[in-house]
This record gives structure tokens, sequence and C-alpha cells, in this order.
């Protein structure tokens, strides 16, 4: 019985391979392997994103978020696409710093990006950050990182548009 499965398998295994079916197999391998490294960005990507629908009218809201963001640096101000983009705002690292002894604070900057869209009758409006971090010192003090935002920037936002739109 031994004999007659392994004889089947090793005539079913020579015809695919005189087929080419091997180098078919390596070259869908090597194809995913290429596209799956191509497609996949780690955590570059991620962004906390806020938003909320207001009983208003999109030129009203549009107006109620360049009051919001009044003294922020734009970049990027278009009323035909309702998009807001800041400049890179600098701070300091909530979270990370090189400990006590060396007192480095990591330093972190932020892009807000505010989305208005309207449609009957209710405006939405969503607000997402970029965030980077880089070290105080050694070869990191140069480049700048991607990190996570946690919301807190974006509910900010939110919540002072909500303050402007309420308070006529």
């Amino acid at each position: 019985m031994i004999l007659i499965r392994d004889l089947i398998c090793g005539m079913f295994r020579n015809r695919l391979l005189e087929r080419g079916f091997g180098r078919v197999m390596l070259c869908v391998a090597l194809v995913s392997a290429i596209l799956s490294g191509c497609a996949s960005t780690g955590g570059l990507r991620n962004m906390a994103t806020v938003s909320k629908y207001f009983d208003k009218n999109t030129d009203v809201v549009w107006n109620a978020v360049l009051q919001t963001a009044e003294g922020l640096p734009i970049k990027v101000k278009d009323k035909d696409k309702m998009v807001l983009e800041t400049q890179w705002i600098k701070g300091w690292s909530k979270t990370r710093t090189t400990g006590l002894i060396l007192e480095g604070q990591w330093q972190a900057r932020y892009r807000l990006v505010v989305q208005v869209t309207g449609g009957q009758g209710k405006t939405y409006v969503s607000v997402y950050s970029l965030c980077e971090e880089k070290a105080p010192g050694g070869s990191r003090a140069y480049r700048w990182e991607r990190t996570t935002s946690d919301g807190d920037t974006e509910q900010a936002f939110l919540t002072k548009l909500e303050g402007i739109l309420n308070n006529p």
C-alpha cells in the first residue's frame, strides 16, 4: 500500500514539475512577498480621528473651523475642498523622556487636518493629526519618527469648535 501511494505521489510530483508548477508557485510566492512588503506601512498611518455631525450648514461650520484654528500656523486652507491643514506645531512629548538623571525630553510635533463635509441638512467634521517625536540626543536627534496620537489634540479642537458653534 505504501509503495503504491509513493508511486502515485511521485508521478504526480513529477508531472507538476514537468509542467512548471514549481516555477509558478515560486513566482506567486515572490510576488506576494514583494506586494505585501510594499503595502505594509507598519504603524506610520495610525492616526486618531475624532469626528462629529453638526446641525448647521457647511458655510457656518467652515467659518467656525477657521475661528477655532485662529492662532495656529495654517498650511492649507481650501474652502472649495473644505480642508484645513496646519503647519507642524512643535512642543515636548508628554510620555517620553530620557530619565531623571539626563533630564532630556523628547521633542514632539503634530499637524492637524480638518475635513468638513456637508449633506442632508447636516455637516460632518473630521479632525485627525499626524504626530512625530525625536530624541534629545544621539543619532536619533536628527530624525523625526511617526507616532500615534492619543486623540487629545483632536478632541480639544472639536470641543472648541462645538463651543463656537453653540454660542453664535
